[in-house]
């Protein structure tokens, strides 16, 4: 199995409410080894977190991961705006770190437009960890602006 969540989810039709899962044999220990291997994805990816030394890399990382994306291209400011800091300063450091310990990848195009990739390459475990961060989490600008929507609503 590729280490992808949708891959998995399509193998087993899983998001197919008209079929049924029907698990015997060796389809059940293909099941479990796959779910298995997406667990052990999912600890290594939450163990890369919590060893990111800067205080501020593992948001910077979600942050890579929610906005990248096969037609998007992703710079420091989007970044940024994503986690909703006003100042490249406060997360320069973990940019930096992020790129020395090869989670990501910087591609210079100017003198101060640079694109931010993921390094998937020699990372698989981040294209799952990507496609939990853009279904599951909610960054910091997407909180605020959900409770600048809730508090027009009243």
């Amino acid at each position: 199995m590729s280490q992808s969540y949708r891959d998995f989810l399509n193998k087993y039709k899983i998001d197919d409410f008209k079929t049924s899962l029907k698990l015997t044999g060796r389809t059940k220990v293909d099941f479990y080894n796959d779910i298995d291997k997406l667990l052990k994805s999912m600890s290594t990816i939450f163990d890369k977190l919590a060893t990111i030394v800067p205080m501020r890399g593992a948001h910077v990382l979600m942050a890579i991961a929610k906005l990248t994306g096969p037609d998007k291209v992703v710079n420091k400011t989007d970044v940024i705006r994503c986690l909703h800091i006003e100042r490249l300063e406060k997360i320069k450091s973990a940019i930096e770190y992020l790129e020395k310990a090869k989670y990501i990848t910087i591609e210079k195009k100017t003198e101060k437009f640079h694109i931010i990739k993921l390094n998937e390459g020699d990372n698989p475990d981040l294209s799952v960890f990507r496609e939990i961060v853009q279904k599951y989490w909610k960054s910091p600008r997407e909180e605020v602006e959900q409770a600048k929507k809730w508090s027009e609503e009243r």
